[in-house]
C-alpha cells in the first residue's frame, strides 16, 4: 500500500477500520458541526451511553468550545475512532490546546507551544477494556507526532482508570510523561438512598454548626440553575461574585460574563447536563457554584463567594445547600470534587482517589528542547528553594511568617479559601 492510499485510509470517515477494531482519525468537520455527518451521531450515542463521561466530551459542548477558540491554534480538532461494531465506538477527542512554557514555570525564553488536549481527560465510550484504550491512546499519539503537536495534554488522570496503566506505560505510545501538575488526592462523596441516611453519617456537632451558620443569614435562599432562561442572570451574579474573590485576585478573573461562558452553558443547559447554583443572602447574590451531572456524577467545577460576607461562611453553607438539594432532586449517587485536596473536600468527601494532569510528549527536537528548559527550570528552582530552607534565609522566613500579624492574615485566608 503506497503512502497517499495509506494515508486515506488512516483517516477515513465511513467507520470501515473502527468496525475491525482498528483505530481511525476523523476531523471534525463541517459535516460533524452540522450536524449532518454520522459521525456526531455516533459520538453523541457513545457520550448517553458512558455512565461516566464527563460533559466536556459532550459534541455540542465540545463544538461550542471549538467555536470560541477558532484560530487560536494551528492544530486541528480529530476524533480517534476506536471499537468493534456500529454503535459500539470509543473516541479520544483531542481539542487544540496553545501554552506557553512561562505558565509551566519556565524562566528565560518564552515558548509558544502547541498542542492538543484530551477532552474530559479520559478515552470516551462505555469500555474497561485496557487494550482497547491502548490501541487508540498509541493511535492519538501517532496523529499528534504527525502532526507536529508539541505535547498531547491530559488533565485529571485518575489512577484507578485503565487509561492511567497505558499511560505509564511508554511502550504503548513512545512518548515521553511530563507531570505538570502532581497527583494529589481528588474527594467524593457517595450518596446513600435516602437523605435520612446521610443526615445520620454527619456528626451532630457537624450538623449544629451548619444550623448555626444558616440562622445567621437573614433571609438565605438556594436557585438552582438548569435552564437556559436561567444563564444570563447567572452569569451577572457569578461575574460580580468573581470580581471580588480571592480565587480572581490570586489567579485572575474566573467568570467573565463573556460570549464563550455564555455558549458552553446554554450547550449544558440545552442538553440537560446543567446544574449550577446562586446563594443569596439578603436577596444579595454572595456565592455560586457552577456544576454539571450526567447520569449518576454531579461534578462541582467551579465556586466563589464575595468576601464581604465572609462572616456569613457563605461557601461552606451553600455547598451543605446544595448537597440537601441533590439528596432531595434528581439525586446523583456521586458528588465530585474535581481536582484538589482543599480542607472543606476533606471534611464532607467521603471516599477518595488520585488524579494529575500531565503531557505525553511526542519524538521532536522542539518539544524535547521545551520539555528539558522546563524540568532544568523546576531543578533550579527547588535547589533555590532547599537552599533557603537549609540557611539563615529560611529562619528569618519562618520566623517572619509566625508573627502575629502575619498569623493574622494568613488564618484569615485559609478561612477564606475553605468556604
Amino acid at each position: 500500500m503506497n503512502s497517499k492510499l495509506d494515508e486515506r485510509w488512516q483517516f477515513a470517515g465511513s467507520g470501515l477500520l473502527a468496525m475491525h477494531g482498528i483505530p481511525e482519525v476523523v476531523p471534525i468537520n463541517d459535516a460533524v458541526r452540522n450536524h449532518t455527518s454520522e459521525v456526531y451521531w455516533d459520538w453523541r450515542k457513545s457520550f448517553e451511553s458512558d455512565p461516566l463521561a464527563t460533559p466536556l466530551q459532550h459534541p455540542d459542548l465540545v463544538l461550542a468550545e471549538l467555536a470560541s477558540t477558532s484560530g487560536e491554534s494551528t492544530q486541528k480538532p480529530v476524533l480517534v475512532r476506536g471499537g468493534i461494531g456500529r454503535g459500539k465506538n470509543s473516541y479520544a477527542i483531542l481539542i487544540p490546546k496553545t501554552i506557553r512554557t512561562s505558565q509551566m514555570g519556565g524562566v528565560g525564553p518564552d515558548w509558544k507551544l502547541q498542542g492538543l488536549r484530551l477532552a474530559g481527560g479520559r478515552i470516551l465510550g462505555n469500555t474497561d477494556s485496557a487494550e482497547l484504550q491502548k490501541h487508540i491512546l498509541k493511535a492519538a499519539a501517532s496523529y499528534a507526532t504527525k502532526a507536529s503537536a508539541d505535547f498531547l495534554l491530559i488533565e485529571d488522570l485518575n489512577e484507578s482508570t485503565p487509561l492511567f496503566d497505558v499511560v505509564y506505560d511508554q511502550s504503548a505510545h513512545g512518548c515521553l510523561l511530563f507531570v505538570t501538575h502532581d497527583f494529589q488526592r481528588r474527594h467524593y462523596i457517595d450518596f446513600p438512598a435516602t437523605e435520612a441516611e446521610y443526615a445520620n453519617s454527619v456528626s451532630s456537632h457537624s450538623r449544629k454548626l451548619f444550623r448555626r451558620a444558616l440562622k445567621k443569614c437573614p433571609h438565605a435562599q438556594l436557585e438552582r440553575i438548569t435552564g437556559v432562561d436561567q444563564i444570563p442572570g447567572f452569569l451577572d451574579s457569578a461575574h460580580e461574585i468573581s470580581r471580588h474573590s480571592w480565587q480572581s485576585n490570586q489567579f485572575g478573573m474566573r467568570i467573565r460574563n463573556d460570549e464563550k461562558e455564555m455558549r458552553q452553558l446554554t450547550s449544558l443547559a440545552a442538553n440537560g447536563l446543567l446544574r449550577s447554583y446562586v446563594f443569596r443572602i439578603d436577596g444579595t447574590p454572595v456565592a455560586f457554584a457552577i456544576g454539571n451531572q450526567h447520569v449518576n456524577s454531579f461534578r462541582y467545577e467551579e465556586t466563589a463567594f464575595h468576601p464581604e460576607f465572609r462572616h456569613f461562611s457563605p461557601g461552606r453553607t451553600m455547598l451543605q445547600l446544595i448537597i440537601e438539594d441533590l439528596l432531595r432532586h434528581d439525586s446523583p449517587k456521586t458528588f465530585d470534587f474535581g481536582f484538589g485536596d482543599a480542607e472543606y473536600k476533606q471534611q464532607f468527601g467521603n471516599r477518595e482517589s488520585r488524579s494529575g494532569t500531565l503531557w505525553l510528549v511526542p519524538p521532536g527536537l522542539r518539544a524535547r528542547l521545551a520539555l528539558t528548559h522546563l524540568n532544568v527550570c523546576r531543578q533550579f528552582r527547588s535547589a533555590v528553594y532547599t537552599r533557603i530552607r537549609q540557611s539563615s534565609l529560611g529562619t528569618i522566613a519562618r520566623q517572619w511568617l509566625r508573627s502575629p500579624a502575619v498569623v493574622q492574615v494568613t488564618r484569615e485566608k485559609a478561612g477564606s479559601e475553605s468556604d
